[in-house]
């Protein structure tokens, strides 16, 4: 009998709006029960409580390392890689609005490109090539893996994606957002907030991964390949294209072992 596969954590990672947690929604989809265990941690789970955010620019700073407790993080991802159910993993999940597909894979074509023709397709091709899985941790969040993450938190991480997109997609997309539901209430962004904080905090953080520091520029290969970081170059050809990607970095993962 062949050893099981050892469990893989995949970050997917990226500035806000950028279609992480769509993409994310898909993929209990491609990866389904029984044949393959894919739990979801959002990131945004493990915020501070507002009351211990850092500022920034006489701000609250919901977009930074400093916001997020990360020892319970790296607790809850451990207690997974060792097999425990942990709070807040969603473990295959199933649609609300029913059908066979995970997140919102059910609607046709609710997802920017995502269409039920691709998942379908997607996850055909996932069966063909990967006959039996290991259990898969997504973990989604805006900050998972630069230089200001703790690094004991980082070396969790077996797979790293960056997905990009650039200014003026990410702050529409952010300013269309009517809020966000936090512990101790209801969050809205005041004005300014994504050319204060959001944007500048995304510099700050993956000008690294970026050839002279220019995030809407080339991508630095040398510097990706020497953090084991793969970077998703935007959305040219819809989130369709970006969950594609991303689905092949999975299997490429799970193949290696």
């Amino acid at each position: 009998m062949p050893l099981p596969l050892p469990p893989i954590v995949v970050a997917l990672s990226g500035l806000s709006s950028t279609g992480k947690s769509t993409v994310a929604s898909y993929l209990p989809s491609i990866f389904p029960p029984p044949r393959y265990t894919l739990t979801i941690l959002h990131v945004d789970d493990f915020y501070k409580p507002q009351s211990e955010l850092p500022l920034r620019e006489s701000l609250l700073d919901w977009d930074c390392a400093g916001s997020l407790d990360w020892s319970r993080l790296a607790d809850t991802v451990t207690k997974w890689r060792d097999g425990e159910k942990v709070e807040g993993g969603q473990v295959n999940p199933q649609p609300e609005c029913g059908g066979s597909a995970g997140g919102e894979a059910g609607k046709e074509d609710a997802g920017g490109g995502i269409t039920k023709t691709r998942v379908e397709e997607l996850r055909d091709a996932v069966r063909r090539e990967i006959k039996a899985g290991p259990r898969i941790l997504i973990l989604d969040g805006f900050l998972l893996f630069t230089p200001s993450v703790p690094s004991t938190f980082r070396s969790l991480l077996d797979s790293k994606i960056l997905l990009r997109a650039p200014y003026a997609q990410a702050k529409r997309r952010r300013e269309a957002r009517r809020g966000y539901s936090t512990m101790e209430g209801w969050w809205e962004d005041p004005p300014e907030y994504f050319d204060k904080v959001v944007w500048p905090n995304y510099v700050d953080e993956n000008r690294g991964w970026f050839v002279g520091g220019d995030v809407e520029g080339t991508v630095d290969e040398e510097a990706c390949e020497r953090e084991g970081v793969r970077v998703c170059d935007g959305e040219e050809g819809g989130l369709g294209e970006v969950l594609s990607w991303v689905v092949g970095e999975i299997m490429g993962k799970v193949e290696k072992g």
